[in-house]
């Protein structure tokens, strides 16, 4: 059986360490937090910083790896690419690309320069002078995601401080234009720099605006995803990219896309599976096969066209989890649920702790989910 090792272990994981055993391979994840969720459904584990590179190499001697993926993480895909690269394996872009794509300021100024559709930013550094500033600005580092160290300013005092506060966690930041307009999702697939398969969704926040929690399909107009489309595919071909995955997010603002994210990795939070529940497609599979160069099949026949809302439950103050309220009206409309705590566990941080996913089948988007799914929290005193 040949061996694939997955350079992290989380619950965001899951769906490529299932997909590449359902494909035949034993999986192996490499996390050094051994309470990750992922851990426990992979064939073996090492509790092994991923960002050693010399740890990886020796145990992908050892255990006689026939493939390293990237696991859902900026640097787990960067150290999978680099790791790749010196090692002859895999389907991946150069590791040049991929840190481009992976360097928020990079990619925005690679886009600038060739015309595709992204909100103007410039990169920030001490002499800027800010006094004829366009506010509203979003300040970015350029090398985190999960909405880290990212602000909206309406006013110099604001950018001021903002900016110091974004410096305590990246050494490189920039600002761009603050764009009205709703969070969407789009995942696309490649091949031949060419897309054979979309998929679009709306990305909604909880208490932390910065943070997707609630994600559901959704259908743009025909213009737009024209744009967007071509926008992509000119990507590809300039930046020469390898067939797999592509994930953006993207704001549209007069009826035109801006994409303001970008990543080859899996989005997070079990989204893979969202893509799987509403369009019976293969998706994770083809993921797993590209990064490893093999040619697909028939994973992108859709066999549903469902209305699936994915819901990462999230509190809204710290204390004890107890348990999970979910409204009866919800109870018959939940096709999936995925526990990331168990009860009595403590909420230390509830504008970034994870509770659990829940998968609810319905017709159209429920506007108070918040209201009707939430966690019973014993308070802190």
């Amino acid at each position: 059986m040949k061996k694939i090792l997955i350079l992290g272990g989380s619950h965001r994981d899951i769906p490529l360490i299932k997909a590449a055993q359902e494909l035949g391979y034993f999986v192996i994840t490499l996390g050094a937090r051994d309470y990750y969720i992922g851990h426990r459904y992979s064939d073996k584990k090492y509790l092994v910083d991923f960002n050693d590179l010399d740890a990886v190499k020796k145990i992908y001697k050892e255990e006689n790896i026939d493939y390293i993926l990237p696991g859902c993480g900026e640097e787990s895909y960067l150290n999978t690419v680099a790791l790749s690269e010196a090692l002859n394996i895999g389907n991946f872009d150069t590791l040049e690309v991929a840190k481009l794509i992976h360097n928020k300021w990079r990619f925005k100024e690679f886009c600038l320069k060739h015309d595709i559709s992204t909100p103007y930013g410039f990169y920030y550094h001490k002499e800027l002078d800010f006094k004829k500033a366009d506010f509203p600005l979003v300040i970015k580092p350029t090398n985190l995601s999960g909405g880290n160290g990212v602000k909206v300013v309406y006013n110099s005092d604001e950018l001021q401080i903002n900016i110091q506060k974004a410096l305590t966690v990246s050494d490189e930041i920039f600002l761009e234009k603050y764009l009205k307009g709703d969070l969407i999702a789009y995942n696309v697939f490649l091949e031949n720099q060419k897309i054979i398969y979309s998929f679009s969704g709306a990305d909604k926040a909880y208490l932390n605006p910065y943070l997707v929690t609630t994600a559901y399909p959704i259908s743009l107009q025909k213009a737009i995803e024209t744009r967007l489309k071509n926008d992509i595919e000119k990507l590809a071909r300039l930046l020469h990219l390898k067939d797999g995955m592509f994930h953006l997010q993207l704001i549209v603002e007069n009826n035109t896309p801006y994409i303001i994210d970008v990543t080859r990795r899996i989005p997070g939070d079990l989204y893979p599976d969202l893509i799987e529940f509403c369009d019976g497609v293969q998706y994770s599979k083809a993921v797993v096969k590209s990064y490893l160069g093999c040619p697909l099949k028939n994973e992108f026949i859709k066999t549903k066209n469902e209305f699936i809302i994915r819901h990462v439950v999230m509190a809204d103050n710290n204390g004890l989890y107890k348990t999970l309220y979910i409204d009866n009206t919800l109870k018959d409309k939940i096709i999936y649920r995925f526990d990331i705590i168990e009860s009595e566990t403590n909420i230390d941080d509830y504008l970034e702790d994870k509770i659990a996913i829940l998968f609810i089948q319905t017709d159209k988007e429920i506007d108070n989910l918040h209201n009707l799914i939430y966690p019973i929290i014993k308070k802190e005193i």
